[in-house]
């Protein structure tokens, strides 16, 4: 455990023990001795729905990337399964989390070490003041935690200063909101539990994801969507869900005057969207810049991001 006992800390000592309390209520805080080797020790490659598509995002965002003999730190790593997945790839993988919990946390990565005969390192810390020298490792990874803070320019710089220069940041399943959604209120729909826990939850834009990571100083080279948003029609039956915008018979039913009404008020606010999410990315960025598709999407509908950034070499 490497982190200094003041006020910074105690919030998170706060927030480890929501998760570890959220987690006893799902019933996910033990395992039956079924002679069988518990599926987490295969995470994210098991035949589940929500950990497939994490698979597939992590499958994607580490492609033709070399990680043998490299330092990889995984950021927000919970039960450590990414840290895990780079050490078999021949990494000198670390993980960082507040849980250290056994089952449900950083310690989980004991017997998820034994069992596949390999080493990494463990760290109880603060993500936002990491106990790491500036210019350490060649990739930084991070999945699904930038959205559990309230600082994440911080935490962005933090995740700069300890890449190396032309290292690689790899974030991915960073949940965001739509130009329509109100923040609150989808946080209320989404996180409820986790807030009655006392977790820290955020649906932050895209855009704000991407004006942290610049802010850091990281030049954004690729920003795709997840996989739930890969072809046209998977786009446009997210674009219709209940919360976003109207489905078209809703449109065409609805009085002309209001529908006119509506659609000039949805239009001058997604507008000014467009323009700040334009604004946050630069032009030969691939992904969703370079589609316009994947452009919509991320105003009007509810995903994930993937995200790769580079520390540039001055």
């Amino acid at each position: 455990m490497i982190y200094v006992d003041d006020h910074r800390w105690r919030s998170k000592q706060r927030e480890c023990e929501g998760w570890e309390a959220l987690n006893r209520e799902l019933g996910q805080i033990h395992y039956e001795g079924i002679g069988a080797p518990p599926v987490d020790f295969d995470i994210p490659y098991i035949d589940d729905e929500h950990w497939a598509g994490i698979a597939e995002n992590f499958d994607r965002i580490i492609e033709g990337l070399d990680f043998e003999g490299k330092s990889v730190l995984d950021v927000g790593a919970g039960r450590p399964w990414a840290a895990k997945n780079f050490a078999l790839r021949g990494a000198h993988a670390v993980a960082i989390d507040v849980v250290a919990h056994p089952v449900v946390g950083l310690g989980r990565g004991w017997e998820m070490m034994k069992e596949a005969g390999i080493d990494f390192e463990l760290f109880v810390g603060d993500s936002e003041n990491m106990p790491y020298a500036s210019n350490a490792f060649d990739y930084v990874f991070i999945s699904a935690a930038m959205h559990h803070t309230n600082f994440m320019r911080a935490l962005a710089r933090e995740m700069a200063r300890v890449l190396k220069p032309g290292g690689m940041l790899l974030a991915i399943n960073e949940p965001f909101r739509s130009a329509s959604e109100d923040e609150a209120d989808l946080l209320l729909q989404s996180a409820l539990p986790e807030l009655r826990h006392g977790i820290t939850e955020r649906r932050p834009s895209a855009a704000e994801y991407f004006r942290a990571v610049a802010a850091a100083g990281l030049e954004i080279t690729e920003a795709r969507l997840g996989v739930d948003l890969d072809d046209p029609q998977r786009i446009w039956d997210n674009l219709t869900q209940p919360g976003l915008i109207p489905p078209r018979q809703e449109w065409i039913d609805a009085a002309a005057p209001r529908r006119f009404a509506r659609a000039f008020h949805t239009r001058f606010r997604n507008l000014a969207a467009e323009i700040e999410l334009r604004r946050s990315l630069p032009r030969g960025t691939a992904g969703i810049r370079s589609s316009h598709a994947q452009m919509m999407a991320v105003l009007y509908s509810r995903s994930e991001l993937n995200i790769r950034a580079v520390k540039p070499l001055r």
